[in-house]
């Protein structure tokens, strides 16, 4: 029988990953391990100085599901330990969009990272809002009915031909408005998603707080062929195929020549 992880960053009680369990059901056994609490731009984090704690609770569609007070990246190294292997782990469906070079911030790419790390063939998916307030919901006013349709066709895909050489994850995103006649477009990660900067505010005591705020890169500096264009310009569904190997492509001894190590 098929076994599939699913996880995200959005919490356990998002209906992104109720969505999911949905999607993917009747393809195999659905074990579900996801944060108790919001827990996006997480990253890799690992939760190391201090016990963690689970909480059984029920979700439709899943053989078993748990509530883990820590980090998307810990309820994978979770279920690995509980239930073992798995033949697929899907993080999402999140509420917002993840790309660029920026998923290495994003708790959902993350948690397939994590997944693929451990040889499990991995997808993250990522549903774009309309609205800023969506992306750190729990998804109520949401209708995650087009990526439902764009998630189970990819893990059908892998499970039926398998990840494809050299791809150890795969991240998908799926414009809003999307419909099932959109077009999947096979990308690259684009440079940035963000443009960061730091806004300094004056609490009533008056000392200085701040928060790291940032503006999506504008349309017209963006290059064709990325995620960041698939998505925003073209409108596309963009897939883009993720290997966990980031040495640089080139001749290492050319590295030592020019560093005169």
């Amino acid at each position: 029988m098929v076994r599939i992880l699913i996880t995200n960053d959005d919490g356990i009680y998002s209906k992104g990953i109720k969505a999911a369990v949905e999607a993917l059901q009747d393809l195999g056994e659905i074990y579900v391990v996801a944060p108790m609490f919001q827990r996006s731009a997480s990253g890799r984090a690992m939760t190391l100085h201090r016990p963690l704690r689970a909480k059984r609770i029920n979700i439709e569609g899943a053989r078993i599901a748990y509530a883990l007070d820590g980090m998307p990246v810990d309820c994978v190294v979770f279920a690995m330990a509980r239930f073992g292997k798995f033949d697929l782990a899907i993080s999402g469906i999140n509420l917002g969009e993840n790309m660029s070079t920026e998923i290495t911030i994003s708790g959902t790419a993350s948690a397939a990272i994590e997944a693929a790390t451990h040889d499990i063939p991995s997808i993250a998916i990522s549903l774009e809002v309309n609205r800023e307030k969506h992306k750190f919901g729990e998804g109520e006013e949401i209708d995650f009915s087009i990526a439902k349709f764009f998630l189970r066709k990819v893990a059908k895909a892998v499970l039926t031909q398998g990840m494809p050489k050299s791809v150890d994850m795969l991240n998908v995103n799926i414009p809003f408005g999307a419909n099932k006649d959109t077009p999947i477009k096979l990308t690259r990660l684009a440079k940035r998603m963000y443009m960061p900067s730091v806004e300094e505010r004056i609490d009533p005591k008056g000392n200085p707080y701040y928060w790291i705020v940032g503006t999506q890169c504008p349309k017209d500096i963006l290059e064709p062929g990325t995620d960041m264009y698939a998505v925003k310009v073209e409108r596309k569904v963009s897939v883009t195929p993720i290997n966990l190997d980031m040495t640089a492509k080139v001749e290492l001894e050319k590295i030592r020549t020019h560093l005169k190590l």
